[in-house]
């Protein structure tokens, strides 16, 4: 078999070196500015060489002596919050989610196809339209700027997109495996947890991977929800005023916090990410 010429690979070699620029360019030019002092960063031409100044994370994190910058108070609290809120909301998102989503794949209960319909309308339902509800609800139930309110909002968001995922996953589980477990006589619940979960781990890290990107990044209900005490990161960029106007280095830095951990936890879960897909494609495919 003759061997293809180089030349074949230099036309895909240079396509893929411009769409990752093109792709990473952004995200390259934010980890540069975080990192730049306020004179380097508004230099024309930008400068690629510079001296590194970190007053913008010691900003974030709360630490050094731009911790006490007017424009820094209260941004290590909302990145606080905002882990909080994003580990607890996807937490509880998942785990209601994959019994839902259980359930929904393995009883004919009545009212099962309007119960999965309502699941996916939570997501199609426009922030601002039920923004004054849970705004006058909150403040009757004393949950107004509290990071316990945030949570149940992002449960409740997230909730019906991990049924529908989990359901699909579940659906591509023979239900056999259950029926010969329980003629062993095991119970519905053990074969549930030690044979049906198992199977579906791949499942549950793409539904716990997706609930966390509109966790991490949720902007709306927090904005409105969370005022002052419970201000998540995004929220907190917003007003992200000094001295000196708007501090650019302080929202670059944070961006960078906020792209950083979704980059770690897609990256740990890779794997059970790409067999979950694939699984649930097949499952989907063959049911």
């Amino acid at each position: 078999m003759r061997s293809r010429p180089r030349s074949a690979f230099l036309l895909p070699a240079v396509v893929l070196t411009v769409y990752m620029v093109y792709s990473l360019g952004p995200v390259l030019w934010i980890a540069l500015s975080s990192i730049k002092g306020r004179q380097d960063l508004f230099t024309l031409p930008p400068r690629l060489i510079f001296t590194p100044d970190f007053a913008g994370y010691q900003a974030v994190f709360g630490v050094g002596a731009a911790r006490d910058s007017a424009a820094a108070i209260g941004l290590s609290q909302a990145l606080v919050n905002s882990i909080v809120v994003s580990v607890a909301g996807t937490l509880l998102a998942t785990v209601l989610g994959t019994l839902a989503g259980y359930a929904a794949s393995r009883f004919r209960f009545p009212g099962r196809d309007d119960f999965m319909f309502f699941a996916l309308s939570t997501r199609m339902i426009p922030p601002t339209a039920v923004l004054v509800f849970y705004h006058v609800m909150y403040s009757r139930v004393g949950l107004s700027d509290t990071v316990g309110g945030l949570v149940l909002v992002t449960t409740f968001i997230n909730l019906g997109l991990a049924t529908w995922i989990m359901k699909g996953f579940f659906d591509g589980v023979p239900v056999e495996v259950e029926a010969i477990a329980r003629i062993n006589g095991y119970s519905r619940f053990w074969a549930f947890r030690r044979l049906v979960l198992p199977m579906v781990r791949g499942g549950i890290a793409a539904t716990a991977g997706f609930c966390f990107i509109f966790a991490w990044n949720e902007y709306s209900f927090a904005s409105i929800l969370a005022t002052t005490k419970a201000n998540t990161l995004p929220v907190r960029l917003s007003s992200a005023m000094g001295a000196t106007g708007i501090e650019w280095t302080q929202i670059f830095a944070a961006g960078m916090v906020l792209i950083v951990p979704v980059v770690v936890f897609f990256y740990l879960i890779r794997r059970h990410l790409l067999m979950g897909m694939t699984f649930g494609v097949l499952g989907k495919g063959g049911t």
